[in-house]
């Protein structure tokens, strides 16, 4: 597959790609996130088939990404899948803004969700494998997606009223297409084409799954993100009923990505004095603190500062977790291993997470639900179990 004439994407520095991989990624997640359930209110469906729909994302996200994992490191053709799976997916996005009816959109939602899954694991054991070699912070280059979804759901809000719905698909798809251009230029695996031709790359990765110690530790990720599940579908909800305003529900949400952006710019020098298992204990316990806050208080000053443990809830575990992951993983394992770690954890448990948060929050009321939350992470936290400050788990 070649660049565009005038453009040699592989001449540019690694950060430089990964930057711009993650600017378009996240940039075209802070169309569709917001934006795609309005667009799909709009076209007259109903709650059960907007439901439908918007579970397609969280339910590919468990099986695609190791599927798409295990064919990387099996073939070593992580870099070409990753530009395949993002041009696929920008494809099913133009396809789904064409379409208005149920049956369609299922089929074209689904290609979508199933295709764009394995984007980010793949990305993300390129950007590790890189700033591991190559001795640069991942945080400072993966703060460039934070900052795109920020920009870009801003921008896609202010113009959602003046332009139909549709076109806003058609700019998530041509961000897409620009991720596909930047994953064009990544370096290749140090192992592409040889080791995946040997088998090695299977034996290795069987051994790492045998680890009973890896499993602890994803189930410990799963459920750090199962309890952020209330967070996401009734964290305005929760602030409306307490007489929040939208420009202050919108200024606190705001509040945990900024605090999010900061922390990415210094998180590796934490996470190489603390270690992965320190930071992730730590994570844990903020999120138990975080979700308390939220179900107990009113007072915005309290309130503000739950949104600042978003820098350690989200980025800070998720950084950790990439890294002890990718440390593993042998070089030739590592797509199948950031794999099963985004289908376990952003797959599986968000969406155990948020469907739980469904199926309790009228049964049991808000508090109660954010106070399931703060137990869930305590939960992970006995799960993660006795760990070696800079070493392995157990």
């Amino acid at each position: 597959m070649g660049a565009p004439p005038n453009v040699d994407v592989r001449r540019w520095d690694p950060r430089a790609r990964l930057a711009l991989f993650y600017a378009a990624h996240f940039g075209h997640m802070g169309v569709v996130l917001p934006f795609l359930p309005l667009w799909l209110v709009s076209l007259g469906l109903d709650s059960l088939g907007i439901g439908l729909l918007i579970a397609l994302s969280p339910l590919s996200k468990i099986l695609a990404p190791w599927t798409w994992g295990r064919l990387a490191d099996r073939t070593g053709l992580r870099r070409g899948l990753l530009v395949a799976s993002s041009l696929a997916a920008a494809g099913a996005l133009w396809f789904v803004a064409g379409l208005t009816t149920l049956g369609p959109l299922l089929v074209g939602v689904g290609l979508y969700a199933f295709c764009v899954a394995p984007a980010l694991p793949f990305a993300e054991a390129t950007a590790l494998e890189q700033a591991e070699a190559r001795g640069f912070a991942y945080g400072r280059v993966r703060l460039w997606g934070s900052l795109s979804f920020v920009a870009v759901a801003a921008a896609s809000g202010a113009v959602i009223g003046g332009v139909p719905g549709r076109a806003l698909l058609y700019a998530a798809s041509a961000m897409l297409t620009l991720a596909a251009l930047a994953a064009w230029g990544f370096p290749a695996p140090a192992t592409d084409g040889r080791l995946a031709s040997l088998g090695s790359g299977s034996a290795g990765a069987s051994r790492s799954l045998r680890d009973p110690s890896l499993w602890r530790l994803l189930a410990a990720c799963a459920l750090m993100q199962a309890g952020h599940g209330p967070y996401y579908a009734f964290y305005s909800i929760r602030l409306e009923t307490l007489g929040y305003s939208g420009a202050a529900i919108g200024s606190l949400w705001a509040l945990a990505v900024t605090c999010e952006v900061l922390l990415l710019t210094r998180i590796d020098v934490g996470v190489d004095r603390l270690g992965t298992v320190a930071v992730l204990r730590l994570s844990l316990v903020a999120a138990s603190v975080r979700w308390t806050i939220i179900a107990i208080a009113d007072d915005p000053l309290l309130l503000a500062a739950a949104q600042t443990l978003h820098a350690m809830t989200y980025a800070a575990f998720h950084v950790a977790a990439l890294r002890e992951i990718h440390r593993r993983f042998r070089a030739g394992d590592r797509a199948t291993g950031q794999a099963l770690y985004s289908g376990l954890t952003y797959g599986l448990g968000i969406f155990c997470g948020t469907l739980g948060a469904g199926l309790l929050a009228e049964r049991i009321g808000l508090p109660s639900l954010f106070g399931i939350s703060a137990a869930t992470s305590l939960v992970a936290l006995l799960v993660l179990g006795r760990a070696r400050t800079r070493g392995a788990i157990g």
